[in-house]
């Protein structure tokens, strides 16, 4: 309908079109996993908690919106090797980036990803406005999530593995403008 689906598939992706997925009843389970801040980006960016909002806020953002893609791409490389994995995310949030930009012409548009926004580099957060919201890329389990529920709906597994990593984005779409 809008097609970024072949454009990513073109790359390598997988996109599979599903019902926006909603708020967890174990979304306080992974806001407290953010709060550890094993990452480093809890508290750091408009994408992650608290800057995308408290996990009501996140509800209704997600029921805003009417349709959702989930887009998956499995890498092969070793998973605790940091700059490998941050070329996967960052080759990711740039795919699903592009897809959203040919779709927001035709309606709102929002991404998800794994981990926090790192578009600017240095994040305004929290004491400016976002510089580029409509490129923000929000944290899927800062909003509440539950990738391994969503993948299950989806008919995949959630699996870590020695060797690859599967990295996961959800591109949220609204009601089509006329």
């Amino acid at each position: 309908m809008y097609g970024f689906e072949e454009r990513l598939k073109g790359e390598g992706f997988e996109v599979i079109e599903m019902e926006v997925p909603a708020v967890s009843p174990k979304a306080n389970e992974f806001r407290a996993l953010c709060e550890k801040n094993d990452c480093k980006e809890y508290g750091t960016n408009w994408g992650c908690p608290p800057g995308v909002g408290t996990l009501e806020e996140c509800g209704e953002t997600l029921k805003s919106y009417q349709g959702a893609f989930l887009v998956m791409k499995r890498y092969t490389l070793d998973p605790k090797n940091a700059k490998e994995m941050k070329r996967a995310k960052d080759n990711l949030a740039d795919s699903s980036r592009r897809a959203a930009d040919m779709i927001r012409p035709s309606a709102p548009v929002k991404v998800l990803g794994d981990g926090g926004c790192d578009y600017c580099g240095v994040c305004t957060y929290p004491g400016g406005a976002c510089r580029y919201p409509l490129q923000r890329m929000d944290s899927i389990s800062g909003y509440g999530i539950d990738m391994e529920e969503l993948l299950k709906k989806a008919g995949k597994k959630l699996a870590f593995e020695d060797g690859a990593a599967t990295l996961n984005s959800i591109i949220l779409v609204g009601k089509t403008r006329k």
